[in-house]
């Protein structure tokens, strides 16, 4: 082969190698794909590492909700347990000569009690102060002013169904009423075709679940005095 043909042949060899090395170099990804070698090592380990992802910081906010307490069957049946209560009172009889004389006596009752709506100051600003039907004794307890309805029968010698309507109050003594609160209220009820006025006073443990209650009708002689045992539940 002479000079000329082996020149040619080298002239052809050096453009086919420009030609494969351009057409690499334009290839997309290759330089990535050519990039620097994967790491050994734990096979499970993902490559590249992925991205790391970023949580938002948690809601560190709060919140009020007001309680909405509504009647149910338990409760229901527990508004049923009558508060027994003893009364103190004078009659007037005849006695055995037939003149009239005034007797003290005393008879059996049971109370019952619904609050139709109270309003109470010693819950949290931020929840509602109102409470219907049922209460929960810290927003009672803690210091409220209530609408009762009392529901009451006398045995003995008074021998009727009494029904009170009122206004009462109680204070917080200790622990915010729950383990001792106190109240005062008045009512009225007919009695002999006449409106009577009671005022009361009563003192309650374990979150109000337990009292004692003192009632005074100054102007109602059979009824003078009432002592009552006062067992609620909401």
């Amino acid at each position: 082969m002479s000079i000329r043909g082996r020149a040619l042949i080298t002239e052809k060899a050096a453009r086919i190698a420009i030609v494969v090395a351009v057409g690499l170099l334009a290839r997309p990804g290759a330089a990535a794909a050519d990039g620097p070698p994967k790491p050994t090592g734990d096979a499970l380990v993902p490559y590249p590492p992925p991205s790391p992802r970023v949580i938002p910081p948690p809601d560190q906010s709060y919140t009020y909700a007001s309680p909405q307490p509504y009647p149910s069957l338990p409760w229901m049946l527990l508004q049923l347990l009558p508060s027994p209560e003893l009364v103190v009172g004078q009659v007037r009889e005849a006695n055995a000569t037939g003149r009239s004389e005034v007797t003290t006596k005393s008879a059996f009752g049971l109370r019952w009690q619904i609050t139709p709506v109270v309003w109470s100051w010693g819950v949290n600003r931020h929840v509602s102060r109102w409470r219907y039907l049922v209460v929960d004794p810290l927003a009672r307890h803690s210091g409220s002013l209530e609408v009762p309805l009392n529901l009451e029968y006398v045995f003995g010698y008074v021998d009727r169904f009494l029904v009170r309507p009122g206004v009462r109050a109680y204070f917080p003594l200790v622990e915010r009423g729950e383990y001792l609160s106190a109240s005062i209220g008045t009512s009225t009820y007919a009695y002999d075709d006449k409106m009577r006025v009671a005022y009361d006073v009563g003192a309650y443990v374990l979150s109000g679940i337990f009292g004692i209650q003192a009632t005074i009708a100054p102007d109602n002689g059979p009824l003078t005095a009432i002592g009552t045992f006062r067992i609620r539940y909401f």
